[in-house]
């Protein structure tokens, strides 16, 4: 190869080179101006136009006399700190916002559930309250049955006590709408016109115990009602019941069940409980004056400021119990030191002013008296 032709073939290589640079010049030129026009574009919204006006002057005046004037360090911070406040309250805005929306809908769903659950609740009213009806045809025979019937034959059919027995199986309890509002708690009306019913109906002593043994009378509502003096209920189940302010004096509810029922108010003076399970029972101001409750169960009932003048608490359990303002005159016990076991070893409430209130007395052979103190 002659030199001249070796110097052509450098021209034409270093031409080629020459070519690709050019090239990779003006892609790289490309890219800074996109570069350059992306940041104009996003600079604005996220710096804001006072910012960016700011800082280019202070660019600007750094190029020319190589040092910034105070005034526009103090137009760069200005600004800098007028966007950031704006920024931060977009942001709270954003962050707020959508939570404030979302507690909205919470509280509009919750909302909508308590009226779903208030209408099915109505529904279920509804259908139970239609057991009145099937009531009154029961009672209807019922009224046949002891039509012509004497005091001392006044048993009806078995047939006619199962009906009896299956209807009360049926009235559960449910919440219904008092003044505007859905009841706390569930209880049956119809159970209670049922019982009451069959209370008053006189029938005789076999018939009754049948149908107070076998049927469950729970969450019936008593309230208030007046039962007359001496019903028998003996083994009738009437837990979680509302027997508030209920008349019941001199009642037979010997082995009865109680348990966490309204009794506040009642009247059971002379009843007897003997053994009857009243635990965690609302006794509050209940009048149980010589009422019996030999054995009974109270663990956990609230007796505050009731009356158990001369009543008869020979073994009764009375663990976590509150006998706070309790009237004890003459209250019959089982042991010497009932004052200071019931507050070393029951946790009874207001154990301490019974102590400082009533001394023990023995009257008999392992019987003793509680008297006030002098």
């Amino acid at each position: 190869m002659s030199e001249q032709d070796y110097i052509e073939r450098l021209k034409t290589e270093n031409k080629l080179l020459q070519d690709k640079l050019d090239k990779i010049n003006k892609v790289s030129q490309k890219k800074k101006k996109f570069r350059w026009w992306l940041l104009k574009k996003t600079g604005t919204p996220i710096l804001g136009n006072k910012l960016k006006r700011s800082i280019n002057t202070a660019i600007n005046e750094y190029k020319e006399y190589r040092t910034v004037s105070t005034d526009t360090v103090s137009d760069v911070s200005s600004s800098i700190i007028w966007r950031i406040t704006r920024v931060g309250l977009f942001a709270f805005l954003f962050a707020v916002v959508p939570s404030l929306v979302l507690l909205f809908q919470t509280k509009l769903i919750m909302n909508q559930n308590d009226l779903i659950t208030s209408q099915n609740n109505l529904v279920e009213a509804d259908r139970r309250s239609s057991l009145v009806f099937v009531m009154g045809d029961v009672l209807a025979d019922l009224n046949e049955e002891l039509k012509y019937k004497g005091s001392s034959t006044r048993n009806i059919s078995n047939t006619l006590e199962a009906r009896i027995i299956g209807l009360c199986m049926a009235m559960k309890p449910y919440k219904y709408m008092e003044n505007g509002k859905l009841i706390e708690k569930p209880i049956s009306s119809e159970r209670g016109q049922l019982l009451f019913t069959l209370l008053k109906s006189d029938l005789a002593s076999e018939s009754s115990q049948d149908i107070l043994n076998l049927s469950d009378f729970s969450y019936t509502n008593f309230y208030k009602v007046n039962l007359g003096r001496g019903v028998n209920l003996k083994y009738a189940r009437l837990n979680h019941s509302n027997l508030i302010e209920a008349e019941m004096p001199a009642a037979n509810l010997q082995s009865s069940e109680l348990r966490e029922s309204e009794m506040s108010g009642i009247n059971l003076s002379d009843a007897n409980l003997k053994r009857a399970q009243v635990q965690r029972a609302n006794l509050r101001k209940a009048e149980l004056l010589s009422v019996d409750l030999t054995n009974a169960n109270l663990s956990g009932a609230d007796l505050t400021g009731a009356d158990l003048t001369e009543a008869v608490l020979w073994g009764t359990k009375l663990k976590d119990a509150n006998l706070t303002d309790v009237t004890l005159d003459n209250v019959i016990v089982d042991r010497q030191d009932w004052i200071s076991y019931i507050e070393d070893s029951l946790d009874v409430e207001g154990a301490d002013e019974i102590k400082d209130k009533y001394r023990i007395k023995k009257q008999g052979k392992k019987q003793f008296v509680l008297l006030p103190k002098k």
